[in-house]
């Protein structure tokens, strides 16, 4: 996604929120606004919360320092880096956070950019965001996103004035001080995003005056620094409506491979009952004629049947045969004790063993379905299996 929603942020939560969707395909603000403090996040997410988040922080609450180092950084240095800055900051160096800029290197000497902040303030951004339902991507203090300019830019936003001297030089100043920073700063010149106040007496050339969060958008692509390192680095973006659902697809995936299971053991038992029946087959028509070579048995069994005479009830025994054992395949858990036909009543009458009442049922249920008369007889169960008998007739 081109488009990318840019939050700036306050130092409190009661304070004002500016946001802007900027289109860095074309280079234009598709929509802007403010919400009235971070309480409001919430309603901004419900209404543009599925762009990438850009949180901008006041540069007046990170401070940007340069540490020399004796070698290029190591990093056994960079984990020593809070310890060389403890004795510059007047709070506890554990209750600040430390982020990595560039290295820059001069006739020899390394030098590490750092941005340090409090942890306060990193989680309490941090958790505004989470709570309205925002995946932040990268933070970063407003100022630093000025234009690079010759002179020292500045843009006011907030009731702040941001300035920036340099590439890792950049701070705000609330607009109350901007006039004795100023007088301080004794800057020979200065370029100003925003109309000059009238009051304030200081050389400075006017640039176009631009939205101040369209300004600091377009620079976005030049500066690849965040404050989200580390342990607050960004992790992996989940879509928010998997989250929701992601323990009724977990439940989805389990019982699609039950399922898989239990039809592939049905498949199996439906085999090895089909292996069955002809190995049944087999074993009767060698008992039947012993030392001959089966190579095809439904032919044999036809010729055999013709040469007694049989050849128009043969095929209606075959036919009730092989309906027979396609629909015992098909139910399963059911054993042939014996068969027997009745050429004169053109019927199959055979005593089987079964699992279950249900499956002589499904059987009849079955046959019936595929077009024969069935006649079963009264079921017996003897504890472990169930007994019957079944009479088996086609319609025609």
């Amino acid at each position: 996604m081109s488009e990318q929603l840019i939050i700036r942020l306050g130092s409190r939560a009661g304070q004002t929120i500016s946001w802007l969707v900027w289109a860095s395909h074309s280079d234009e603000v598709i929509a802007s606004g403010e919400v009235a403090n971070a309480g409001e996040l919430g309603q901004l997410a419900e209404r543009l919360g599925t762009r990438p988040v850009v949180a901008l922080v006041p540069a007046s609450d990170v401070v940007l320092k340069h540490v020399s180092l004796p070698t290029r950084p190591t990093r056994q240095i960079l984990q020593a880096l809070p310890y060389m800055l403890e004795d510059e900051q007047a709070e506890d160096i554990d209750q600040l956070w430390l982020a990595l800029g560039p290295l820059e290197q001069h006739e020899g000497q390394y030098q590490q950019q750092v941005a340090v902040v409090q942890r306060e303030r990193m989680d309490g951004w941090l958790s505004w965001l989470q709570e309205a339902g925002f995946n932040v991507t990268r933070m970063l203090p407003d100022a630093l996103l000025l234009p690079d300019n010759p002179l020292p830019a500045c843009i006011e936003l907030s009731e702040q004035w941001l300035i920036k001297q340099g590439p890792w030089q950049a701070s705000a100043i609330d607009s109350s001080w901007w006039p004795q920073y100023l007088a301080l700063a004794a800057l020979p010149n200065i370029a100003s995003y925003s109309p000059w106040p009238a009051d304030i007496m200081q050389s400075q050339q006017s640039m176009e005056p631009e939205l101040p969060l369209a300004l600091l958008a377009r620079q976005l692509q030049h500066i690849s620094f965040t404050l989200l390192q580390g342990p607050y680095a960004p992790k992996r973006q989940t879509n928010k409506h998997w989250q929701q659902w992601r323990s009724t697809a977990a439940l989805a995936g389990v019982c699609l491979v039950v399922y898989l299971l239990v039809q592939g053991f049905s498949i199996w038992q439906l085999d090895r009952q089909l292996t069955q029946v002809q190995q049944q087959s087999l074993a009767e028509y060698q008992q039947a004629f012993p030392g001959e070579t089966i190579v095809n048995l439904s032919r044999q069994v036809e010729q055999k049947l013709a040469t007694v005479g049989m050849g128009a009830e043969s095929a209606n025994f075959l036919n009730l045969l092989n309906a027979l054992q396609r629909q015992l395949a098909e139910v399963g858990d059911i054993n042939i004790d014996s068969l027997r036909f009745d050429a004169a009543r053109t019927e199959l009458r055979f005593s089987a063993n079964a699992g279950g009442f249900q499956n002589f049922e499904r059987l009849k249920t079955a046959l019936e379905g595929a077009g024969y008369i069935i006649e079963q007889g009264a079921l017996s169960n003897d504890g472990a299996r169930v007994q019957g008998t079944v009479v088996m007739r086609s319609r025609t």
